[in-house]
């Protein structure tokens, strides 16, 4: 569910974020029967935009505008060219669609390569990593007695992809504080039992808070 809390309408919302990626799955390479095990977690960190556009307008969006610097843990710090500094890592805007005969209610729509972390070489395997996410519906509630904004997604699903093949899938939380400060996503991976093909889908949830210093007129 999202729930905005804001007086500010009129203002469109820059801010930074940071985004931990924790992931454990396996994958195979390609003519090989050998699996490749992948675990760790990576933080993304860059500038989102988030528009102050009324009371459930009929569209919304979140922009990611960059990625500014990467933390990487196990595997991730193995991929080549190396994912920090974000050199090559995109996130595409999304999207919020309100759906018919409805107040707060928005679909995400489904994302390919919602994250692209570009063309990666792990081991002996070079292949694009991406992470896609899943059409998910959202709800969204505005209290017109506070210049606090409170969002939160849940129920998304999504799944990262290395040459071609389901490695792992996650769980997000995002938050958003302060005029121009800190945006935060988590997206953190729980891995099912795995067979040579990967990882079966998991449910995923985002958090999004965001809070102004004063109210915009």
């Amino acid at each position: 569910m999202i729930n905005l809390k804001s007086k500010l309408v009129n203002a469109t919302l820059a801010a930074t974020f940071v985004i931990p990626l924790a992931t454990a799955g396996m994958f195979t390479s390609a003519g090989s029967a050998q699996a490749v095990t992948l675990n760790g977690s990576i933080g993304l960190s860059g500038t989102s935009i988030v528009p102050n556009d009324g009371i459930n307008p009929a569209n919304t969006t979140i922009k990611f505008v960059d990625v500014d610097s990467v933390d990487t843990d196990g595997d991730f710090g193995f991929f080549s060219p190396n994912l920090n500094p974000g050199a090559g890592i995109t996130i595409k805007t999304l999207n919020l669609t309100k759906i018919a005969n409805t107040a707060t209610s928005y679909s995400t729509g489904a994302y390919t390569s919602f994250i692209d972390f570009g063309s990666r070489t792990l081991g002996s395997t070079t292949a694009l990593l991406t992470f896609d996410l899943d059409n998910s519906v959202v709800s969204r509630i505005r209290t017109s007695n506070t210049n606090i904004l409170d969002a939160s997604l849940e129920g998304i699903t999504g799944k990262f992809n290395f040459n071609g093949q389901t490695i792992a899938t996650g769980f997000v939380t995002a938050s958003l504080s302060r005029a121009a400060s800190k945006y935060e996503l988590t997206l953190t991976t729980v891995p099912e039992p795995t067979t040579m093909l990967g990882l079966g889908l998991v449910g995923a949830g985002m958090v999004m808070s965001r809070r102004r210093k004063s109210i915009l007129q």
